[in-house]
């Protein structure tokens, strides 16, 4: 398969496991791993639709090392991540056999969650969909989790969004360019992955397309689903969350 810019994530893995950490965010210890405000949320919203979780189907989507999994799997359900990084899942095995947490971790391509042949209660983005960044990469991961729900499933999906105010990462750091269309670049050294483009001598891949809300509305309602709630958290200095429950 021909290699696309989200498969950049291995590199980033590789990186954070010969750092000694656990995960994303420089993530020392188990307890490091995800931020207070979306394990809140997380939590929350799971009770309000799964009041008895134990032994319902959970997919983590672009899971990493498993903190979402963790999480799901610690309330008893029946969880599966899917992740691009072989690193990243090999460190998700690893760190929940050490929290005696039965997880199935799976190398695969958030583009074709329907190759699982699984059906879910339960799909949680774990911050994913705004690393695809072209229009049809992106419906691909939307009609793939619609097809994967079982009936009367929920797909929870967190994703960054545009502030109100304006965001534009190239003023602070020289390495990322922020277009017009909302996707965010990196500078590379590698050419030949689908998804890299030469700027002026410059090669850029693209990392995220980080839309405003209402684009992202339009983007699930395409795809088919039906949104049952909605919760935008600003975050300071920082892009924008938008938390959406989708059927």
């Amino acid at each position: 398969m021909e290699k696309s810019y989200y498969h950049a994530h291995e590199s980033a893995y590789q990186q954070i496991k010969s750092n000694g950490y656990v995960g994303w965010g420089n993530a020392k210890t188990l307890n490091d791993l995800g931020d207070n405000v979306t394990k809140q949320y997380l939590t929350d919203t799971v009770n309000r639709f799964f009041p008895e979780p134990k032994g319902k189907k959970a997919l983590d989507v672009g899971c990493g090392t498993g903190t979402t999994a963790f999480m799901l799997s610690a309330m008893g359900m029946d969880v599966t991540g899917v992740d691009i990084s072989e690193t990243a899942i090999e460190m998700g095995r690893d760190l929940s056999k050490q929290q005696n947490l039965n997880i199935n971790f799976v190398k695969g391509d958030v583009l074709e969650l329907d190759k699982l042949n699984q059906k879910f209660d339960l799909i949680y983005d774990s911050h994913c969909l705004h690393c695809i960044v072209f229009e049809d990469d992106r419906q691909k991961v939307l009609t793939s989790a619609k097809k994967s729900l079982n009936e009367g499933g929920i797909f929870i999906l967190d994703t960054m969004v545009m502030p109100n105010e304006p965001h534009d990462p190239a003023h602070t750091y020289d390495t990322l360019r922020f277009d017009e269309d909302y996707i965010l670049w990196h500078k590379t050294k590698s050419s030949y992955a689908k998804g890299v483009i030469e700027l002026n001598g410059q090669a850029w891949c693209a990392q995220r397309r980080i839309y405003p809300p209402h684009v992202v509305m339009a983007e699930v309602a395409k795809a088919g689903f039906v949104v049952i709630s909605d919760r935008l958290d600003a975050q300071p200095n920082e892009v924008s969350m938008l938390r959406l429950v989708l059927r």
